[in-house]
């Protein structure tokens, strides 16, 4: 049995029936630019060509790029599902699989088609505590198992906090000459969706040098992957936000063969998030739709956790 569907069944198993539905049949055609504002679980969109397309026309016109950037939401199990049929599609024997999730001190020369789940755990579970191995631990373990390469994506500690002090100088010069070249709009863009992230709550100076931080994972993420451009196919995954070609990694690669592809949930009415702004080709090649996980309003706890703490303080 190929490893991805043993590892894919349980993830799909959680998914719902309409979404099941898109990812195994094909869509009729149609025209992205003209489709309805409502969207279904399941649906790729090609927004280059304005097409609908089923899973299998997307793998070939994937197998044609050299570099494949796939922009996930990393809580989103569907995601994770949808991954694995990208992989078992698009990585062989050779392939290099660049992730967010993984540092450069982890041990990844060493792992390979041989080592088995738990040698895959031991190896990568401690270095990775940020990223639940229940989501990521099975698609390390399908890339190995296809034969594809562990790259790591992400900077190391000791670089974030070089960033944060404004002490970068040992970074790639083609990565800090990469991140100076990003333009002020881009900046303030990405510092809004990271302010709207931590509540509106950062201090300018501090907001500042993370919005360095996060330009400087793309440019990284980026000389990953032109490092392994050529005759075998080099594959992202990272968030949505670090793949799209108006704000991420795309704006640090050479012009070249490569195609940008993000999942994009659908709430239970249909309506996408954004969709005006998400639905261009100017921000990705394909959609693949996908069910939305139940949304958290994480700074409504934050503030009743911080009030429940204060009036306890003055009790």
């Amino acid at each position: 049995m190929p490893v991805f569907r043993s590892v894919l069944r349980p993830l799909l198993a959680r998914t719902t029936a309409v979404s099941l539905l898109g990812l195994c049949l094909a869509s009729p055609p149609a025209s992205a630019q003209d489709a309805p504002a409502q969207r279904r679980p399941g649906e790729i969109l090609d927004l280059q060509r304005g097409e609908t397309l089923s899973p299998n026309d997307l793998y070939e016109r994937l197998q044609r790029q050299q570099l494949i950037l796939i922009g996930e939401q990393h809580d989103n199990p569907e995601h994770h599902a949808v991954e694995s049929l990208l992989l078992e599609a698009l990585v062989t024997p050779g392939s290099h699989a660049v992730l967010e999730m993984l540092t450069p001190n982890l041990p990844l020369a060493d792992l390979g088609v041989t080592t088995s789940k738990d040698e895959l755990e031991a190896a990568l579970r401690d270095g990775t505590r940020g990223w639940n191995w229940d989501s990521y631990g099975h698609i390390y373990y399908q890339i190995l198992q296809q034969g594809g390469k562990l790259v790591s994506g992400n900077l190391s500690g000791e670089e974030i906090q070089a960033i944060y002090r404004g002490e970068d100088d040992n970074l790639p010069q083609g990565e800090l000459d990469s991140r100076a070249a990003i333009d002020d709009e881009v900046r303030r863009r990405t510092a809004e969706v990271i302010g709207e992230q931590h509540c509106n709550d950062i201090p300018a100076e501090r907001l500042e040098r993370m919005v360095e931080i996060q330009l400087a994972r793309d440019a990284r993420m980026a000389n990953r992957l032109e490092s392994y451009r050529g005759p075998k196919q080099a594959v992202l995954l990272s968030g949505s936000y670090h793949a799209r070609k108006d704000t991420g990694v795309p704006m640090h690669l050479k012009d070249g063969a490569s195609a940008v592809l993000l999942l994009v949930p659908v709430e239970n009415d249909g309506k996408v998030a954004g969709a005006q702004e998400v639905l261009s080709p100017a921000v990705a090649d394909y959609i693949w739709f996908t069910s939305a996980t139940e949304a958290k309003d994480y700074c409504s706890e934050r503030a009743a956790a911080s009030s429940a703490k204060a009036t306890a303080t003055t009790e």
